[in-house]
């Protein structure tokens, strides 16, 4: 079983990786899902999808508190799974995991 550790940094790799495949002047979208304790209610999902679209590089996001995830795709280099998680804890709610995919194309 993965710890939150080694998600956090096989994600950190997996966008290394992607930035140094697609080349660094060339971004890549990213899709990454987070596992989200301390949402209630759809007011909590809407609250943290608002928050993440707001992020410049965001192309999509979605929370669904029922679940326990967050989801967002964004264009890298330029935005980080690390600068979502924050901007989720920084609305009062504790991101434990998360993995990100790069998306070819």
């Amino acid at each position: 079983m993965k710890t939150s550790v080694d998600r956090v940094v096989l994600g950190i790799l997996v966008v290394i990786v992607a930035m140094v495949t697609a080349g660094c002047s060339r971004s890549t979208t990213v899709h990454a899902s987070f596992t989200v304790e301390g949402m209630h209610c759809e007011s909590c999902s809407s609250a943290i999808t608002e928050a993440l679209e707001k992020v410049e590089g965001v192309t999509d996001a979605s929370a669904d508190h029922a679940k326990g995830f967050a989801k967002a795709s964004f264009q890298s280099p330029g935005v980080s799974p690390e600068q979502l998680a924050a901007e989720i804890e920084g609305l009062g709610y504790t991101v434990t995991a998360f993995e990100t995919t790069p998306v070819e194309g």
